[in-house]
């Protein structure tokens, strides 16, 4: 893909550029496990959510469909490194030690256990 990723010192956690082919994310999730911030801002980018752009601005709607596409991906990247990394089955995988691990919010447990569910 090509992507730079580069910390600096700003306000939201993550952007994505497309034009620059560069994800930007808050020098302040140095202190963290950022994995999740990462994989969120590459979802973005294999979505091709910049020709979006007008669709992601007009409608609030809009916003959180393509974030959550967004968590969505990057939630099934960090999914197939957990379970191949660490080797676990199927049965064996924990949402809330994934969740934990990977400073994924609260607010999508219920799509991490369903991805979990149909896992392969």
């Amino acid at each position: 893909m090509g992507l730079d990723l580069i910390f600096t010192d700003m306000d939201r956690s993550g952007i994505y550029y497309a034009e620059e082919k560069t994800i930007f994310l808050s020098d302040r999730l140095l202190e963290k496990n950022s994995d999740f911030e990462i994989s969120h801002e590459l979802g973005h980018c294999i979505k091709k959510h910049e020709e979006l752009s007008d669709y992601y601005n007009a409608t609030d709607y809009g916003r959180r469909k393509l974030e959550f596409e967004a968590n969505r991906i990057a939630i099934e990247i960090l999914l197939y490194i957990w379970a191949n990394e660490y080797d676990f089955e199927k049965e064996r995988l924990n949402a809330v030690k994934f969740m934990e691990y990977y400073n994924i919010p609260w607010t999508l447990e219920g799509y991490v256990r369903e991805s979990m569910r149909n896992y392969a």
